[in-house]
């Protein structure tokens, strides 16, 4: 994992008179925002935002709608040589962009799986900092249905060619009991033509996907009118 490997005296590079000294890098990366010569920080913000890169805590910032709040941000980093990356919450963003996903390449001239990491894997692996950007927008609901539609147990060849055989089965059971643990996450797995109950705490079985709707009226009806 790289590592700051300088330290930024504040008065010096942002004309704030401070005796704030932060750690930052010597050299930038490809994730360095551009610096714009001509940018003007305003004292308590640029502060503000300092000290979360100094004691690596949160900041938030607030502000109306295209006041710059995300620019100052990436122009405070890039003066600091600090890899800086922007989640915007309100687009489209999916657990895969987030934490990753498995993908099959060829390796030695065999097919294996690995992973592909997303944003918040990479950044918990290196230095930087993330900006989650219209965080107003982010969704807050007090209840969290999932529903798991399975048609079988976890099975992939070339992963069970190159691991224990019970692999795939741990990591499902690891999961579920992490997610049925969860306070705010209800968790109803239906099973496609075999049963899912040795998986799941709340999981009922279907013949066929011809009675996926009905099944899905009753079990949430179940959940909501218990």
């Amino acid at each position: 994992m790289d590592i700051p490997d300088a330290r930024c005296h504040v008065g010096d590079v942002f004309g704030i008179e401070t005796e704030l000294v932060v750690p930052c890098f010597a050299q930038p990366t490809e994730h360095v925002p551009t610096p714009d010569p001509s940018y003007r920080f305003d004292r308590d913000t640029t502060l503000a935002i300092l000290a979360g890169f100094a004691h690596n805590r949160r900041v938030l910032i607030q502000g109306f709608h295209g006041t710059g709040k995300t620019s100052h941000i990436e122009q405070v980093a890039a003066r600091l040589n600090w890899p800086c990356l922007r989640i915007n919450l309100d687009s489209q963003v999916s657990r895969v962009d987030l934490v990753g996903k498995d993908a099959v390449v060829l390796r030695d001239g065999k097919q294996v799986t690995e992973f592909r990491p997303g944003i918040l894997t990479w950044a918990l692996q290196h230095p930087t900092a993330l900006v989650f950007d219209e965080y107003d927008a982010g969704r807050h609901e007090r209840r969290r249905l999932l529903i798991v539609l399975s048609d079988g147990s976890p099975h992939d060849e070339s992963t069970l060619r190159n691991n224990p055989p019970d692999l795939l089965e741990r990591h499902l059971r690891t999961v579920i009991q992490w997610i049925e643990q969860h306070p705010r996450i209800e968790l109803l797995a239906i099973g496609m033509g075999h049963d899912v109950s040795r998986f799941y705490r709340r999981a009922t079985a279907i013949a066929s996907a011809d009675g996926l709707g009905e099944t899905l009226i009753t079990c949430l009806r179940e959940l909501f009118d218990p």
